[in-house]
């Protein structure tokens, strides 16, 4: 539909302009007064503060074909409309919306296929790892993501605002979720505080009432999962390593864990529906253009921006202090804009009911809302209580032994399985005339070579291994549980008398972070 372009109205030579403006206001309102403004036509007019609403959304509907948009004001007990060219839109075509919506379903799809390896404690990708990681995470998330998104579509059309269709935003790995999540753009000017509250509203409500039975099913899913190996380490995309993420539990996980036990495996599906709770939370957050930012405008009229400013300083907080995407979050609030632009109606209340609508709606953004969303372990290995003891009546055939013994710390947040390592780094022998020195070349490596190691597992086992530098398999791991730890104890022998030998005990993470999970300490042998 052809209309003006954006720009002033016309102040003169168009007097047929200005009076169809009058009478459409007219139509609903007495006009008393009228100033032309170089933007504006402000036309004081008297109302009916029970009819108000209803013909100031009428008259917004008449005046928008028309490329205008009236803005109601009351100051000093007089009503004013003020009426504003609007720009001339240019709507891109829908095939963009289609291209980004298969993108992001196969983006989430790739997402999927990595997490459900990471359940089944594989590592190579395979097309059944897509068809389930499609089912079981994708597919929900996606469920969860579109109808939050189309609740807000579905409200705007109801107040008969133009709006896009979502704008899905696709992400390939290593970031986690394989989406951004997505958006829709309104067109058009909230025409009131209810309609305010209703759109921004309606799409973490939907989200939610979704996101609630896809986690009980989840965590159903996941209690009745058999737990997982140590050893299957999960896939590792791009220095992402997928077996050693923790998904740390919002208030809401607390109060379902009172029926369903939390378990560390985590099923895809309730890696669904956490992402459906947590991105409702985060959608909550009373700021700039967020959903929550309506909510709360809606709610609180202008006040509202004392709590976007305090959002964006909480989130830039949290951001420095626990978790750095927060920081991101915060600059996009940033750059779409802390203050919150006013409906062309502000001073029709919201009423009773969609107050307490709200409060409930602020109940969903503190039930999902964790300070460290996903955090990865650092791979924190300590040692503690280190002795040697030498035995009063060696093995036969051995002129050095010597009981090792350590304790090895799981510093990490969740379990991991431990293999071992032993290294003989340097040994003096004493010579004839009293002295000792230290064996270099061939000589070391003879004396090292002809080292015996006795691992002694906390599990009651034990395994023997011969040479300089030994390790034990990885297979026969120790499991060590979250923050715990436990006794490991060694025998070193050796046919050869010695003055000195400098063992180096090494643990090893199974399935380490990447670049960590390892530790060494020494162990200074002077045997009698």
């Amino acid at each position: 539909m052809g209309g003006p372009g954006a720009g002033p109205l016309p102040s003169s030579g168009s007097p047929s302009e200005l009076d169809r403006l009058r009478a459409a206001v007219a139509l609903y309102f007495p006009i008393y007064e009228t100033q032309i403004a170089p933007a504006s036509l402000v036309l004081s007019v008297d109302v009916d503060p029970a009819t108000l609403e209803e013909k100031f959304d009428r008259l917004c509907k008449d005046l928008w074909p028309l490329f205008y948009v009236p803005i109601l004001h009351y100051q000093t007990g007089e009503y004013t409309i003020e009426v504003i060219r609007r720009p001339i839109p240019r709507h891109k075509g829908v095939w963009i919306n289609i291209i980004l919506l298969v993108a992001t379903i196969a983006s989430v799809d790739f997402a999927g296929a990595l997490i459900w390896l990471s359940y089944e404690g594989q590592s190579t990708i395979t097309s059944n790892a897509f068809l389930w990681g499609g089912l079981t995470f994708a597919l929900p998330l996606m469920l969860i993501l579109g109808l939050h998104e189309l609740a807000h579509y579905w409200m705007s059309r109801r107040y008969q605002l133009e709006a896009s269709l979502p704008f899905f935003i696709p992400v390939p790995p290593p970031l986690l979720l394989g989406t951004f999540g997505a958006f829709i753009s309104i067109r058009q000017p909230f025409t009131n505080r209810k309609a305010l509250f209703d759109i921004g509203a309606a799409g973490p409500i939907a989200g939610f009432i979704v996101a609630i039975p896809v986690t009980i099913l989840g965590l159903y899913l996941s209690a009745h999962s058999a737990a997982p190996s140590l050893a299957a380490c999960g896939p590792t995309v791009l220095g992402t390593s997928y077996s050693n993420l923790v998904l740390n539990s919002p208030p809401l996980w607390y109060v379902l864990s009172l029926f369903f036990p939390i378990s560390g495996n985590v099923h895809p599906l309730e890696f669904a529906g956490w992402v459906g709770i947590l991105v409702t939370s985060l959608n909550l957050l009373p700021a700039g253009q967020l959903d929550g930012g309506h909510v709360w405008r809606a709610l609180l009229g202008d006040r509202a921006r004392f709590m976007s400013i305090a959002a964006v300083f909480f989130l830039f907080a949290i951001g420095l202090f626990f978790y750095f995407g927060w920081l991101i979050i915060g600059f996009l609030v940033l750059l779409m804009g802390v203050r919150h632009p006013p409906p062309l109606n502000d001073i029709t209340p919201i009423g009773l009911g969609r107050t307490l609508v709200g409060i409930g709606v602020a109940a969903i953004l503190v039930s999902g809302f964790v300070l460290v969303p996903i955090s990865a372990p650092t791979g924190g290995i300590g040692f503690s209580g280190a002795t040697i003891q030498y035995p009063a009546h060696p093995p036969p055939g051995t002129l050095v032994a010597a009981n090792l013994s350590v304790v090895i710390q799981n510093s990490d947040e969740i379990a991991h399985g431990f293999f071992f390592s032993t290294t003989v780094q340097n040994v003096s022998i004493p010579t004839q005339n009293g002295s000792w020195q230290y064996l270099s070349g061939a000589a070391f490596t003879a004396y090292a070579g002809n080292s015996t190691w006795t691992f002694y597992f906390p599990n009651g086992t034990s395994v023997v291994l011969h040479g300089a530098s030994v390790m034990t398999s990885s297979a026969a791991y120790v499991t060590i549980a979250s923050s715990d730890s436990a006794p490991l104890a060694v025998m070193y022998t050796n046919p050869s008398a010695a003055h000195s030998i400098l063992i180096q005990l090494g643990a090893m993470e199974v399935c380490p972070p990447v670049g960590a999970g390892s530790a060494s300490t020494n162990f200074a042998l002077s045997p009698p």
